[in-house]
């Protein structure tokens, strides 16, 4: 076996690996965002309750968890696309291809 194919083997038992904790990741998300949302809305509610005032601070505590919510699902999008090998960047392909034809020379 020559080393383009122990790389090729490499590879795809880093994809079989990745696969999981990307699903774990989809999974968190959504469970991410609606926790914040639920979050700000109680908070709001107890701030309201405490003041004695109609429910304004629950209404401003929601959308400040709705944002803070769509924050915390975009940064796991992000570790999603570093997590998975089908977005090697342009760099890194550049880079493997020259290490295989030097071994292969």
């Amino acid at each position: 076996m020559n080393d383009a194919e122990k790389n090729k083997d490499l590879t795809s038992s880093t994809k079989n690996k990745a696969k999981p904790a990307l699903n774990f990741l989809l999974l968190s998300a959504g469970s991410v965002f609606t926790s914040m949302i639920v979050a700000g809305f109680i908070v709001g509610f107890a701030i309201d309750w405490f003041l004695e005032t109609t429910p304004i601070f629950m209404l401003l505590c929601g959308v400040l968890g709705f944002v803070g919510g769509s924050m915390k699902v975009q940064e796991l999008l992000k570790k999603m696309d570093l997590m998975d090998p089908a977005y090697l960047s342009k760099q890194e392909e550049k880079e493997l291809k020259k290490t295989e034809l030097k071994k292969e020379k």
